[in-house]
């Protein structure tokens, strides 16, 4: 008969080490574009290849833009075609919920013109579930 005795540590017993944290994910470049991948926030779902957040991105060009959107500015041109390529790689690699129709969706991203069209595009990516920004 074998028995399982659980009982607590004594205090002189040293604690369970934790395991050591993964290696980090090497830098990945979309555009010009560079995503550091944050080892405490992994992306949720089993996916070949996750979809990199906005804040993972290292040269700022992307923090700038994304700040601009969510103040309400008007986007530059250049900061547009950085958020697009953002939205992108999101829309491509995130699992989306519900009736989501990817082809569709990367369709609109080329049809986004202004920073009240990138609003109105997140709104309609958050009903799939991603929350982009």
């Amino acid at each position: 008969m074998n028995q399982v005795h659980d009982r607590l540590p004594d205090d002189d017993e040293p604690l369970p080490q934790r395991a050591a944290n993964p290696q980090p994910e090497p830098p990945e470049q979309i555009g010009p574009l560079v995503f550091q991948p944050n080892p405490e926030y992994p992306y949720p779902f089993k996916v070949a290849t996750p979809p990199r957040f906005w804040m993972e991105e290292t040269t700022g060009a992307l923090g700038d833009a994304v700040e601009t959107y969510m103040n309400g500015e008007p986007l530059t041109a250049q900061q547009l075609e950085l958020i697009k390529i953002y939205l992108r790689q999101y829309i491509e690699r995130a699992v989306l919920s519900g009736d989501a129709n990817k082809k569709r969706l990367l369709s609109q991203v080329d049809k986004l013109k202004s920073t009240a069209d990138v609003e109105r595009f997140a709104d309609e990516l958050s009903e799939y579930g991603a929350e982009v920004f």
